[in-house]
């Protein structure tokens, strides 16, 4: 048994209307806007996927990929023995050099970093650059980019001469990401 809401009497659990004061029993307020809530939370959480989630992760290395207003592109792939006596790959390696570009098309100052960067190989190996050679590269570093700010560099990885899986993948945070944001296939 329940009680009427208006006059109190004691009425049946499943009573639409007061058999005494002959009001209707309505449901509380409460439970309706709590399942309005409810609705509005799925249609957002089925509907609501941004950006990042949709774009896809992997292309050509003559491709733009642009995440969160800030253009990657590869610019140039060079794969070289080294150009002086002391700074060589070791025996069955070559250099690979990877031009990058990042342009900042938002309207805030960004950062980027170097280790932001990993390269795999067709042996599944993921590595940070880390080749130096003694040529007239302007290595790409770390820093930060004003609205409209572009920055070139290269990166030099150290990998087995003739592959031809090699990709080349971007960590939007290296530190706490598990997952690559993107990759471009460098190789032909």
């Amino acid at each position: 048994m329940k009680r009427c809401k208006y006059c109190q009497e004691e009425i049946n659990e499943k009573a639409k209307i007061c058999p005494k004061c002959g009001k209707k029993q309505s449901k509380r307020k409460w439970l309706i806007i709590l399942g309005f809530i409810i609705i509005i939370m799925l249609i957002v959480s089925v509907s609501g996927k941004d950006s990042e989630e949709q774009m896809k992760r992997e292309y050509t290395k003559d491709e733009i990929v642009t995440y969160k207003d800030i253009e990657y592109s590869i610019i140039k792939v060079e794969k070289t023995q080294g150009n002086n006596e002391y700074w060589k790959p070791k025996d069955g390696y070559e250099y690979v050099k990877v031009t990058l570009k990042i342009s900042n098309k938002s309207d805030k100052k960004i950062s980027y970093n170097a280790l932001d960067w990993q390269m795999v190989n067709s042996d599944g190996v993921e590595d940070a650059w880390g080749s130096i050679t003694a040529e007239d590269d302007i290595m790409l570093s770390s820093g930060d980019l004003d609205a409209g700010g572009g920055v070139e560099g290269v990166l030099i990885w150290e990998q087995k001469i003739g592959d031809d899986n090699l990709r080349l993948r971007y960590y939007h945070n290296l530190l706490f990401d598990n997952e690559y944001t993107f990759e471009f296939k460098i190789s032909e």
